[in-house]
């Protein structure tokens, strides 16, 4: 046995000798808190991957209104259009609309 399977075998063995995590493992009181706080207070400049991840956002966003934007009619005309003909078979709705 080579030493990660020492290692292994030793953890493992540890383990079993464990005792049973209590029912109730909810954060002591305040924990959400002092985390928050911590968060917050660091303060300072955003990373540069957060910064671009924003940027990216706000690039997608921009995207999809200006898709939006040029397919209105299409979309307003889909929502108007007589559904009366419509039926419960795929096949039927995709040849009607092709002609």
């Amino acid at each position: 046995m080579n030493k990660n399977e020492q290692s292994l075998q030793r953890l493992l063995a540890a383990a079993r000798k464990a005792q049973p995590a209590p029912a109730d493992e909810s954060a002591p009181y305040g924990f959400s808190t002092r985390v928050a706080a911590l968060a917050f207070a660091q303060g300072g400049r955003p990373s540069a991957f957060a910064r671009l991840s924003l940027r990216a956002a706000l690039v997608a966003g921009a995207l999809a209104v200006a898709a939006v934007a040029i397919n209105f009619s299409a979309i307003k005309s889909a929502f108007e259009s007589d559904n009366a003909a419509a039926t419960d078979d795929p096949i039927a709705e995709v040849v009607n609309l092709g002609t």
